[in-house]
């Protein structure tokens, strides 16, 4: 297992614990909560309005294109690029009434 620190036996079955898969499920997360926070992605007003608040993207991440962004009435395809210290929104495909706001 990835965090237990037991040393691999060769050909046996893994040991075997209650939550052999809590520390994975719980990091396989973080990319997203990461991604989420740097964005100020959140969905309001009752999942009716995709809202991106002072979005920023790492230094090493110059654009990021998110595709299939639901919220209630629609689907929104959006592309971030950076341009020094600011980050562009883009909407390259929408399908139905989906309000996208940027706070700046």
């Amino acid at each position: 297992e990835l965090f237990c620190g037991f040393a691999w036996r060769g050909l046996t079955a893994p040991t075997l614990y209650p939550v052999a898969c809590t520390p994975q499920a719980w990091a396989s997360a973080t990319v997203f909560a990461l991604l989420q926070a740097s964005l100020g992605l959140s969905f309001d007003r009752g999942g009716e309005e995709i809202r991106f608040d002072r979005p920023v993207l790492p230094d090493f991440l110059d654009q990021l294109h998110l595709r299939r962004l639901q919220a209630r009435h629609g689907i929104a395809d959006v592309l971030l690029r950076r341009y020094g210290a600011e980050v562009s929104v883009d909407i390259t495909r929408r399908q139905g009434a989906v309000p996208i706001v940027i706070v700046r």
